[in-house]
């Protein structure tokens, strides 16, 4: 029984697209597994739909499913909406840590607020 009949397959026949498309197929396929355990995808805090893109993310886009989170920073925390600008979840734990691992103090003030 099928429940949904999804066509993926690529509109524009070129070679660089269909190229594009099997080499997507072949990351997605691979990454299947990790549905058991659950995908790392790393969130922007820029908006409910803003990923850095990650090979995890092909097999939304290529079944069209839209991705969304609730990782946003309340707009009235301009202080903390500054310190945190279009980093990355990822980004953002690499500041903290590098600045609480400064030698300056200022930088390590920085990590700790």
């Amino acid at each position: 029984m099928v429940l949904y009949d999804i066509d993926v397959r690529p509109t524009d026949y070129s070679s660089y697209f269909v190229n594009n498309f099997e080499r997507n197929m072949h990351d997605a396929v691979a990454i299947l597994p990790k549905l058991q355990t659950g995908l790392d995808v790393n969130v922007k805090f820029t908006g409910i739909s803003d990923f850095e893109y990650t090979p995890e993310c092909i097999i939304f886009d290529l079944l069209r499913i839209p991705l969304y989170h609730g990782w946003l920073i309340d707009p009235q925390m301009i202080d903390v909406m500054t310190a945190v600008g279009k980093c990355s979840y990822n980004q953002l734990v690499e500041k903290i840590i590098n600045s609480k691992c400064s030698s300056d103090p200022e930088k390590v003030t920085e990590g700790m607020s």
